[in-house]
């Protein structure tokens, strides 16, 4: 996978993430407005409620984020090492084929003389 890719995929996780962010603090707004709207909450006590949801939610999410980028990124490394072996294999295998080939062509040259 090549540096654009892996940089493309965790950029998409931050946004996904920030996107819920944004999504998440108006929804906790409008709970938080019905219920002063009711009298269940005073402004004030609505006030320091929104914060604390809005400040817990952005812990969490930020938490998560962490935790996708890092399983992201483990299974970026993964991959490379993978592709790595894959590319020592396959290097491998050209050399033994062309090694044979190099013994089948003096086996015949040996024939022919």
């Amino acid at each position: 996978m090549d540096k654009m890719t892996k940089v493309g995929i965790l950029g998409a996780a931050a946004l996904i993430g920030a996107g819920l962010a944004a999504l998440s603090e108006e929804r906790i707004r409008e709970f938080v407005k019905e219920k002063v709207d009711t009298g269940a909450l005073s402004k004030e006590e609505g006030k320091m409620l929104v914060e604390d949801l809005v400040k817990e939610t952005k812990k969490q999410r930020l938490d998560l984020e962490k935790n996708i980028v890092e399983k992201i990124r483990t299974t970026v490394l993964k991959a490379d090492k993978e592709l790595a072996n894959l590319e020592d294999r396959i290097a491998e295998t050209k050399i033994q084929e062309l090694e044979a080939e190099l013994e089948r062509m003096k086996n015949l040259r040996k024939t022919e003389k």
